[in-house]
């Protein structure tokens, strides 16, 4: 595992994606797709190992920028159904956000709230939505064809 984790390094993969996470940063304000991506990165970074994903540190003002403004939505209440099933499937791994239980919106709805993830996704449509895509795509619910589409 360390040899891979030191390929995708010297390859500068980790540091595409701590751009790409900083570049959707930028825009989570504003974008509701940035700010679900670049959640998934957060999550997906302390969750699974860097030879897996290709992601190793991302910029913690980034992660910062992200939490800040899904604490704010959620305070106001401007969510959608996606991020919410989202957050509860996060929830099963919360350990990889306790550094962010001082955003008591956030803190609390991950923890304590739970939405069911839905029975199907479009496909397609997460074919176009990066690693994230990706990702959802994997999970097993989905890949049964009486499920999926």
């Amino acid at each position: 595992m360390e040899e891979k984790t030191e390929q995708i390094k010297i390859l500068g993969y980790s540091e595409q994606y701590k751009k790409i996470h900083s570049d959707y940063a930028k825009l989570n304000k504003s974008d509701l797709e940035a700010l679900k991506r670049g959640l998934f990165l957060i999550w997906y970074a302390r969750t699974e190992s860097s030879c897996y994903t290709g992601i190793a540190d991302l910029d913690p003002d980034a992660e910062k920028a992200i939490i800040e403004t899904l604490d704010i939505r959620i305070n106001m209440n401007v969510t959608d159904y996606e991020l919410d099933w989202m957050l509860s499937y996060y929830s099963n791994f919360e350990f990889a956000f306790e550094q962010f239980r001082n955003y008591k919106s956030f803190y609390t709805k991950l923890t304590t709230e739970k939405t069911e993830m839905p029975n199907s996704i479009d496909m397609e449509e997460m074919k176009t939505r990066g690693q994230m895509g990706v990702y959802w795509i994997s999970l097993n619910r989905y890949n049964d064809k009486n499920t999926c589409c």
